[in-house]
């Protein structure tokens, strides 16, 4: 029974169905294998190659919006690369705090390539940056320190309160600790009470030289140049990459600096305004829309915005554009459009988001004295004056209106702009803003005037048989513009 069943597997082994199975199985697992090799042996190429590079990503600006886009986008690329080092090479002022925070996390805690920081000067939000780093050099000359907060105003630099100062204290000491250097010295960056003997008194920050950032352990070693700090570090040698900013990163970092930003925001908004309330040749319309489209670029390519806010900037232009080339009059779109425009400010520019809308403010003030003085007689300016009657007690009404147009009631003029209700027409020489009775009326349409309450001037579409008539009656000299 043995033997039967010893030859029934044999001749199974042997038949030629088994014997064809096994050897394209054995074709296609070796296939596979040595793919996989190739591939392997390819990757590991290409990695060697990057992995004997240190990249250099200089922080030389105001530490702003625009520099944490910068930052994280050469951190990211850093991730997937894997050079052997990043090494931040700062010359900085200082800057905004959330904007700080966010390069401070982004490299303690995302940043998965060794980091090192070699300074030039780092004050404020820089000397955080710097002590953020796992390394830290000192080049000549070069100084660490003076971090006190401060609130920028378009009016200018107020203190923060003791809560804001406190929590900035504690930050600074928490990074210190976590890089193993002197969390006392740090937190006297930003407090100037704190006093530590032959440093510092108790009425000054702490601000220290080169030599001072090593010998009380904020710094590693003091270095040359950077290719002295990069051999000091370990990294003699190597190849070293600088990560500049692209010639688009820096416009948009151009674009997005607080006056230059709230300046773009008050001429698009502004000049949809003009075309909303003085409606010509589409001119401000144009200009508002290229500098709300700047506005955004900017913002996309220089600020940390994610896609909710870019989305909310762009419904917030869409509806300001709807309400000047759809929509009648100044409604329900337009305030949604400015709303959503002002929101969009506060995610995209965050700390920065004060200065911009106070600068706004600022802008928008003056454009508006220029518009009221330049277009007196626009809706525009109507909205401003004073058309109310007042009754007294006793006595007469008093009334207080703007000067009556009614020497234009039954004139027959041209329609010079769309009437989408409010345009321009033209009635001999002169322009007169004008308003529809709700309709639309395309430019070059005859219009007659109807009523004339205030400035407001009330027109009508009109038709063919009654303006023969009223040329051959008109007593004031007037005649239609053809």
């Amino acid at each position: 029974m043995t033997g039967t069943s010893v030859v029934a597997r044999t001749s199974h082994l042997a038949s030629p169905r088994g014997s064809t199975r096994l050897p394209r199985f054995k074709r296609t697992i070796m296939t596979a294998l040595l793919a996989a090799t190739a591939l392997l042996m390819t990757w590991q190429t290409a990695t060697a190659q990057t992995l004997n590079e240190v990249w250099v990503l200089p922080i030389d600006t105001e530490i702003n919006a625009a520099t944490t886009a910068f930052v994280r986008s050469r951190i990211n690329r850093a991730n997937e690369e894997q050079p052997l080092a990043l090494v931040f090479l700062i010359d900085t002022p200082g800057g905004a705090v959330n904007a700080m925070q966010n390069i401070v996390g982004m490299i303690l805690h995302d940043t998965r390539v060794p980091t090192m920081a070699v300074v030039q000067n780092a004050f404020s939000a820089g000397a955080l940056i710097a002590m953020s780093a796992e390394r830290l050099a000192m080049l000549p000359g070069s100084s660490i320190g003076a971090a006190l907060p401060i609130l920028a105003t378009p009016t200018g630099i107020a203190p923060v309160d003791e809560k804001f100062s406190s929590a900035l204290r504690g930050e600074f000491r928490s990074v210190a600790e976590a890089r193993g250097r002197n969390a006392q010295v740090a937190e006297g960056m930003v407090d100037e009470r704190i006093e530590i003997p032959g440093l510092s008194t108790s009425t000054e920050l702490i601000t220290l030289t080169a030599a001072q950032a090593v010998q009380y352990g904020i710094a590693d070693v003091q270095a040359s140049s950077l290719p002295d700090a990069l051999q000091q570090f370990g990294y003699g040698g190597v190849k070293v990459t600088r990560l500049e900013r692209s010639t688009t990163e820096r416009f948009g970092g151009f674009l997005a600096q607080p006056l230059i930003a709230a300046a773009l925001l008050v001429i698009g908004i502004g000049g949809l305004l003009i075309e909303i309330f003085s409606p010509g040749f589409g001119v401000p319309g144009a200009i508002g829309v290229i500098a709300l489209a700047l506005f955004a670029g900017a913002a996309f390519v220089a600020t940390p915005a994610g896609v909710f806010d870019i989305a909310l900037l762009v419904i917030g232009i869409l509806l300001l554009a709807a309400e000047v080339l759809i929509l009648p009059g100044f409604g329900v779109a337009g305030v949604l459009g400015i709303g959503a425009v002002l929101v969009a400010v506060v995610r995209i520019f965050q700390d920065n988001s004060v200065p911009v809308l106070g600068y706004s403010a600022l802008f928008g003030g003056v454009l508006l004295a220029v518009l009221l003085w330049m277009l007196p007689n626009s809706r525009l300016a109507s909205a401003f004056r004073l058309s109310t009657r007042l009754s007294t007690p006793s006595g007469p009404n008093v009334a207080f209106e703007a000067a009556d147009r009614a020497d234009l009631i039954g004139v027959v003029g041209t329609a010079s702009s769309d009437l989408r209700p409010a345009g321009v027409a033209r009635f001999g020489s002169e322009r007169v803003d004008v308003v529809s009775e709700g309709e639309f009326i395309p430019a070059g349409t005859l219009v007659r005037v109807i009523r004339s309450e205030g400035n407001r001037v009330t027109v009508r579409a009109e038709t063919s048989a009654s303006t023969d008539a009223t040329s051959n009656s008109a007593a004031d000299g007037r005649e239609e513009a053809i």
